[in-house]
């Protein structure tokens, strides 16, 4: 089973160097911005979330707020930048 991990950011460019340098050994997803991280961990589970702290609407804290307490999944690993 692969090793998925989502990667969440505002700015494309982000994202697309993450995406380039992960998805030859990961299984790789993206979000750009809160909303659609918390949209996604809620539709499956990651391994790995890589998280923007600061971005417009609901930013890399408050989507770690409602996605690791809310759904109990101590196992995912959150990494914010």
């Amino acid at each position: 089973m692969p090793i998925k991990i989502l990667i969440v950011d505002d700015v494309p460019s982000h994202r697309l160097m993450l995406r380039a340098h992960l998805k030859s050994d990961y299984e790789v997803f993206e979000a750009e911005d809160g909303f659609g991280a918390v949209e996604a961990v809620n539709e499956q589970f990651f391994d790995l979330v890589i998280i923007d702290i600061r971005m417009p609407g609901m930013d890399g804290l408050e989507a770690l707020k409602h996605t690791s307490f809310s759904l109990g999944w101590g196992q995912t690993t959150f990494a914010r930048f």
